[in-house]
């Protein structure tokens, strides 16, 4: 995994996620699969310009996964 941060596609790419999908949960609910998402570095950046720290993203890629599995 990087240690630079990561840019909304980036982070979608990861996830196994559209970035689109990515982009509405961000915009709309702020979950993803009932998960709360990372904040951004810059919550206050508009959205193609947001990044998110390789640390937050790992730790809810792991909390998804958990989720799916029901734990």
């Amino acid at each position: 995994m990087r240690t630079t941060l990561m840019t909304l596609p980036e982070v979608a790419r990861y996830l196994g996620v559209p970035s689109a999908t990515l982009a509405c949960a961000i915009c709309n609910r702020g979950t993803l699969e009932k998960v709360p998402l990372p904040a951004a570095v810059d919550d206050t950046a508009p959205l193609s310009c947001r990044c998110w720290t390789p640390q937050d993203v790992r730790q809810f890629r792991l909390a998804m996964m958990r989720a799916r599995r029901g734990h």
